[in-house]
Parts: structure tokens; sequence; C-alpha cells
């Protein structure tokens, strides 16, 4: 180890009063525990605070995990030394057959009792859950094949150009384990060094405001283009938080099992990591604990996750100032040389997702909290940079992972090192696949089928009759003009000036982010370019964007259960059909409603018409409230409902397509629905998004929705009495 870093570790070490590493029960515990105390500068006059950003998916939490479907900060929750049999019992009406205990000690019911038990039970009871993977479904059996496709891929010498060339570079640099092994904790050492020498406000200032320093270190703030609420057509430069260790602002005052597993986790991540550098593990948890009560203060100020479930988000988030404004927004934070330091300064206009989080910091930002602040940087770097490193490094993060989520045992090598390829450079990866495999069939057929799906919501709409006129008019006006994205994009971003050879893991993330900054720099004060997407194309996915007004179908959700050309009729509508007409009901859902046909944040409905659809979701709601997991868990229904109408309403206009064929199969369109949503889960990852999440279990993706349906309830000849049976007075249609 460099003597640099040993004298600056001594000095943290000699300056710290040292505490334990074991486990806490409370926020309090841990602020007892920390030696460094945060302190606001009182003087600084109060301010405004709004919030965050977010977009509609069809799926709940794989979204947010982009390493690989272990690495999720998110799926978290319960000890996994709780006894998983008592999950089996206690769920109403039916079990929840994600879990596969409660599948193998339920038995195969009838179909008219529990239809995704019954329908999916052979899948469910022989799937077993690959190693680091926290759930098995078409969706990872989906990301799976695209995973081969890419290896296959990565061997074709034919494949060549640019593109492909960064792809194999990255790939084959984070394989490289000799390499990675032989640098061990290198590759972050000068950015640590460069942290850890910060002792005066002027110096975290100097350090924060200079991208190339900071890059890839959590600086409090995240700057970059965003599309414009107010003006879709253009960029805006959006300011928004960095992340916290227990992710929930909530769980800084209601500490619950969840937080305690990410602190515990995150705690012994940083502990090795920090050791293996020259900190000792008591001085390694005060700092570490320090940064709660940094964050803490921090949490105070910001929105929690359930705050971001509510209809009113993109309008808390919209806080638009001028260039003069953002000068003298702060008083101590540096906020605007932040902004001309990253090359964003001239801009005209900022929007600030949070300005009372950016007031907290102008209190925090004094001389006696650069210590805490300085440990803020320094742990987040660590945790972000682990799996980056040597083996020991990597392994340490997937136990941190697993610990999280629920997830056991190691994936494989060359899965992460796809995933961290998706994750970091799919622009060249899309590039390249889609030159190998040919696509534009599939690309044809599935804008074919968004249209028709399209058409059929315009009778739909036209037909409500407790929706006025004038806002049927609108709603079918913002539907002929939403956007498909079918399966890859016209274009992508240029990558013809990013090399990584010759680079190790770290620097090749670091060079990454400094050329995607350099892209996104180009956008400043620029209209949006609408052929670019702005997700990936190769995920299992589906989405509706509410700033383009887009339906966005890629590549990576078609075939399996999803689509295929042989499909029949009835399975194309059970399977992709009902995944199309889930997303395009999110334009006119409660958050979607609030945007007009060009993506402009501008409410379009009669506030009459804005009061009985709340009435009717209000319904759903307390339809979902009285649906028990398993025991001690009980369904949200405010978290759940805008996902429960959006798959309602998916199920209805497909059944409305049913009806033009008088032989439709109804029979294997419902087994082709409930096969899309056939899932095993971790305990973890399971009550994770019952507790927090926006979409409900999968399993009640099934029998929540089909219970809704006369057809279903015809093809079965469901009575009273049977699990599935729902009297038609209590059937619940939002649209």
């Amino acid at each position: 180890m460099c003597k640099k870093l040993c004298c600056v570790m001594l000095v943290l070490m000699i300056l710290m009063t040292g505490c334990n590493a074991g486990n806490v029960n409370n926020i309090d515990e841990i602020k007892s525990t920390s030696g460094n105390s945060v302190e606001g500068d009182d003087t600084v006059p109060e301010d405004g605070g709004k919030t965050g950003e977010a977009d509609e998916t069809l799926t709940e939490g794989e979204g947010g995990s982009e390493d690989r479907q272990a690495d999720t900060d998110g799926d978290i929750n319960k000890d996994k030394d709780m006894t998983v049999a008592g999950v089996a019992g206690g769920g109403s009406p039916w079990t929840d057959s994600d879990i596969k205990e409660n599948v193998l000690s339920s038995g195969k019911p009838d179909v008219k009792d529990d239809y995704n038990l019954a329908v999916n039970y052979e899948w469910l009871a022989d799937t077993e859950l690959r190693e680091g993977y926290t759930y098995e479904s078409p969706f990872a059996e989906m990301s799976k094949d695209t995973e081969e496709r890419v290896r296959t891929l990565l061997e074709d010498d034919s494949v060549t150009g640019h593109d492909a060339e960064l792809v194999h570079d990255f790939y084959d640099t984070i394989l490289n384990w000799d390499k990675r092994d032989e640098l061990g904790v290198k590759p972050v050492t000068d950015t640590v060094n460069d942290i850890m020498s910060i002792t005066s406000i002027e110096e975290m200032s100097r350090f924060i405001c200079d991208f190339d320093r900071s890059n890839c270190v959590d600086t409090f703030t995240g700057i970059g283009n965003n599309i414009d609420l107010n003006d879709p057509g253009k960029y805006i430069v959006s300011i928004n938080n960095d992340t916290l260790l227990l992710e929930d602002p909530a769980e800084y005052t209601d500490f619950t099992d969840v937080g305690e597993r990410a602190y515990n986790a995150k705690l012994k991540l940083f502990v090795m990591v920090a050791g293996r550098l020259g900190l000792g593990a008591d001085a390694a948890s005060e700092v570490f604990n320090s940064v709660l009560s940094l964050e803490e203060q921090i949490a105070s100020a910001s929105m929690t996750e359930a705050d971001k479930l509510g209809t009113d988000y993109y309008d808390r988030m919209n806080n638009v100032y001028s260039e003069d404004e953002i000068k003298g927004l702060t008083h101590a934070f540096p906020l605007y040389d932040q902004i001309k330091g990253f090359g964003y300064s001239g801009a005209g206009e900022y929007v600030i997702s949070e300005p009372a989080v950016i007031k907290k910091l102008d209190e925090l930002y004094v001389q006696k909290n650069v210590g805490v602040m300085r440990n803020y940087m320094l742990v987040h770097y660590l945790l972000y940079m682990a799996d980056k490193l040597d083996r020991e490094c990597y392994e340490a993060s997937v136990v941190r992972d697993n610990e999280l989520s629920g997830a056991e045992g190691m994936p494989e090598d060359e899965a992460a090192a796809y995933n961290a390829v998706l994750r970091y450079i799919n622009e060249p990866l899309e590039k390249a696949y889609f030159k190998k495999y040919d696509c534009t069939g599939a690309k044809k057929s599935i804008t074919a089928l968004c249209e028709e799906v399209i058409a059929a919501y315009r009778e739909m709409l036209s037909g409500e009759d407790w929706l006025s006129t004038e806002t049927a008019d609108k709603a079918v006006e913002k539907l002929d003009a939403i956007r498909i994205k079918a399966v890859y994009p016209d274009k992508w971003q240029d990558y013809n000036a990013l090399s990584l050879k010759g680079l190790d893991y770290v620097s090749c993330v670091k060079e990454i982010n400094r050329y995607k900054a350099v892209l996104d720099r180009k956008h400043t004060g620029g209209r949006v370019d609408k052929g670019l997407w702005r997700n990936k194309a190769l995920t299992a996915n589906a989405y509706y964007e509410p700033q383009e007004n887009s339906i966005n179908i890629g590549a990576g959700i078609l075939g399996d259960v999803f689509y295929d050309d042989d499909m029949s009729r009835a399975e194309l509508l059970g399977g992709i059909g009902c995944i199309i007409g889930h997303e395009i009901s999110h334009a006119f859902d409660e958050t979607g409603s609030g945007f007009d046909g060009d993506g402009r944040l501008n409410n379009w409905w009669q506030e009459s018409d804005r009061k009985a659809f709340a009435q009717r979701a209000d319904r759903l709601s307390a339809y979902y409230d009285k649906i028990t997991a398993f025991e001690g868990y009980k369904v949200i229904g405010k978290n759940v409902r805008s996902e429960a109408i959006a798959d309602i309403a998916g199920m209805k206009v497909m059944l409305r397509l049913a009806e033009e064929d008088e032989n439709f199969d109804y029979d294997a369109f419902f087994r082709q629905y409930a096969g899309v949503w056939k899932q095993i889960s971790t305990y973890e990852r399971e009550v994770y998004r019952l507790t927090r999440g926006e979409h409900p279990l999968n399993y009640l993706r099934v029998n929540a929705v089909i219970q809704q349906f006369d057809e279903f309830h015809d093809t079965y000849g469901t009575q009273e009495g049977d699990g599935m049976y729902l009297a038609p007075a209590e059937r619940i249609m939002v649209w």
C-alpha cells in the first residue's frame, strides 16, 4: 500500500474514538455509536421544498438492478433466518404462490379456486432459483436468452466495427480476473486519497466542483440534462439528490427491518473494503455511522419513497429557476460553482427536484461538518466501486447484495459481465446486437399490434359513459399522438470517440461516465432528439414514457410466453398484447393524465372527471386492501392501484379485440396471461415489493385481475364458494 494512503488512514484513525461494528436495532443506537455529530447553520433563511422523478415501467423492481438481477439495493427486508414455513400460512383469499415453499405446501388447486397456482403449478414447483438471483420468471428467462445471444455475438469475429470493439474490450476487462487480482484495491486509491486529504470547506468545494476529480463520487447532488416538463421539445438542466445508505428517507425516522438489513449489509461491505485500504474495523464503523448522522439530516428534508408514489409527484419536482436565481439560491453550498465545474452553466433555466434538500445542504455546509461530509463521499464511493475491484471485493459485494435481496450463491462471472456491459454501454452493445440479429420483422409486427391496440382504446375511451365529452375527446387526441417505439431505436448516441483499451475495470467505468457527461453537456439548451431511446432495448421490460407520450416495447421482451411468430391469436393477446394494453393505459391514469399529447405537464381533465376517476380508483384500492399476502403482511392498495388499473385496462382492451373472433379461445388467452406472470421469488424480495413497491405481487397480477372479468367466470363456470369467484356487483372496472 502506498505511503500516502497509510498516512491518511492513520491520521483518520487517530482522530476517531472508535466503535463496535456489530448489528444495531434502531437509528438512535446508530447515532450513539458515532463520534462525529452533524451540525447546521441556523442563520440560513428558510426556503420551500419540492421533489423527485419517475418512469412508468411494466415490472416492479426489475429495473432497479442493472449490474445483475441480484444487484438491487432495493429487494430487501426481513432477516433471512425468519421461519419461512410461517410464510405459507395466512394468505387470503389466496396463498402467495410467488414463494416456492407456499407452492409445495399447498399442492395443486382447481383453476376455480386459485387460477395462478393451478395453471402454473408444475413450473412453480419445479423451478429453482439460480445462484445469485432473487427471482425466476419469464422476464428472467428472456434476460437469460438475450445474454446467451450476446455471448454468441462476442464469439463472432464477423461482427466488426467500433461498437463491437468497445463491447469486447469492456467485457474482456471485466472477466480478466488475473489483472483485477493483481491490481487489488489500487484502482480506487488515488480517489480515496483525494477525498481523505480534504480538511477545509474550501478544499471540499474545490473537490466537489471538479468533475474529473470527483468522477463517480457522490457529491451530494446529481446534475444533468432531462426533458423539460413544461416544454418536452427541449432539454433542461436537472439538479437531483444523491442516494442515501438506507435508500428511503423514511428509514431515518422509522427504522424498519428493511433499513436494518441495508445498514448491516452495507456496513459489513464497507468495513471489508476499507480494511483492504488499511482502516481498522472500529474506525471504519465509526466512519460509516457518522454518515448515517449526516444522512438523517438530509433525509429530514427529502421526499420518501411513499411520497414518490403520490399523484402529485411530477408537480412537486417541477421547480424551475433562472440562472440568476440559482446563483443566489445558496449561501454556503457551492451549487452554482458545481454547475459550472460540471459544464452546465449558461443554460438559462434549471429545475431542482427537491429545493428543501438544497436548503438543508446549505445549512450543513460548514467547516465543522467537513469530516462527516468527506466520510459520506468515501463510504458511497467504496460501496459503488467494490464489485469492480479484485475477486475478494467483488464476492463481498455479492454477499452484500444477497443479504439485501435473499439470493444465495454467486452468479456466473459471464452473467455479471454481460449485465455490466448492458448497464454502462448499452447503446454500443445494442448497435452490435442488431447488426448481427435481424429484428426488422418483429419491429413491423409489434408496431402493427400497437396500432391495433390503440384503435381498440379509441373505441373504449369514446364509450366510457362516466367520462365527459370534453375529457373523452382530449383522451382520444392524446391517444392518437402516442409514439410507438418498437423493438429497437432508429438511432443511437455516437460512441466512436470512446476507447477503453488498456484500462482496468474502475478506469473503464470512469471513462464511460466522463464520455457520457460530454455527450450530455451537448444537449444543454438544445432540442430533444426523440429518435433516441431513454431506456434499454435489450432489457426484458416495457414502459410508457409520459414526457414523450410514447409506448416502448424493446427486443428484450420478445420471446418465451410474450411473443412468437407461431402464436395463436389468443396467445398473442394474452401475452404481449396485454402488456401493450397495460402500458398504453398509463397515458390516462392519475399520473399520465397530467401530461398532454406532446408530453407537456398539463392537466387536460375536467375536474368532475378526475373526481369520478378517483372514486373508481378508490374502490379498487379498497379491494386490494382486503388481500393478505401472508401472515403479517397485507397489500397496500393506494401503492399498487395505478399498476392494478393498468393491468385490468390492458386485459379489458384485449377482450374487446377478442370479441371480433367468434371462435376465440378464452381458455388459451387466460392461460397465456397467467404464464406471463408466473414467478418464484425470495421471501425478502417479496416483502420489499409488498411494502414499498408500486406493482401488485405477480400472483395477484393474475388472480386479482382475471377475477374482475365476466369472460373468466363464464369460461370456467365459477360459483359462489370458489376461491376465484367474485360476485358481479363486486367486480371493478376503472375503465
